[in-house]
């Protein structure tokens, strides 16, 4: 039997309010950077990457608990010279608390005897991102885990200044689901649900 390996992510996918706000912001991007990282991937707060058989999707999805637990706050949060894309990530960053950080750590164990390789980056990682790489094939486990929803990575400095200037109003921030996506290239495609 051959075995199909695939890409996948364990995501959290905000409600509509957040994500129509991230979305309006992806769009002002756009009209200034069409080609920006991120761009066209969907609304989500990535807790997971890994590698594994496309034929234990279910075994996958077995180990996704059925409510997200809540984050408390948002604001913008720019990973200066990000070492994933080499450019300025506008991110909304998500306050992280101990249930986020145990139901990440749970779901990296609970996965781990099924990841077939580590998620690839263009650069070494040193300390507990090097540790997680080394464990779990993804270097953001942990406390270091810093939860954010992408808007897009790019150049335009001028325009990140704008973004990060502009107060975030969103009433909704726990609403949300947690996800299963399996990641072909740029796209993306939810698998499950909770």
């Amino acid at each position: 039997m051959n075995v199909e390996l695939v890409k996948y992510g364990f995501f959290w996918v905000p409600g509509n309010e957040f994500e129509d706000f991230v979305l309006s912001w992806k769009q002002k991007v756009e009209a200034v950077e069409p080609d920006a990282t991120y761009l066209h991937h969907p609304v989500h707060a990535t807790l997971f990457l890994f590698y594994g058989e496309k034929q234990k999707e279910d075994e996958y999805v077995s180990h996704i608990e059925k409510k997200a637990p809540i984050f408390k706050s948002a604001e913008w949060l720019v990973f200066e010279n990000d070492a994933v894309t080499d450019g300025d990530t506008l991110t909304i960053g998500l306050e992280k608390t101990l249930d986020w950080e145990l139901l990440q750590l749970n779901f990296a164990e609970a996965i781990k005897p099924f990841i077939i390789k580590p998620i690839e980056y263009p650069n070494e990682w040193s300390g507990p991102f090097k540790i997680s790489h080394q464990n779990y094939g993804f270097p953001f486990v942990g406390k270091h885990w810093m939860p954010h929803v992408s808007i897009a990575s790019f150049k335009n400095k001028s325009f990140i200044q704008e973004a990060i200037d502009t107060p975030i109003k969103i009433n909704e921030i726990n609403c949300g689901e947690l996800a299963l996506f399996r990641i072909e290239g740029e796209t993306h495609t939810r698998i499950y649900a909770s």
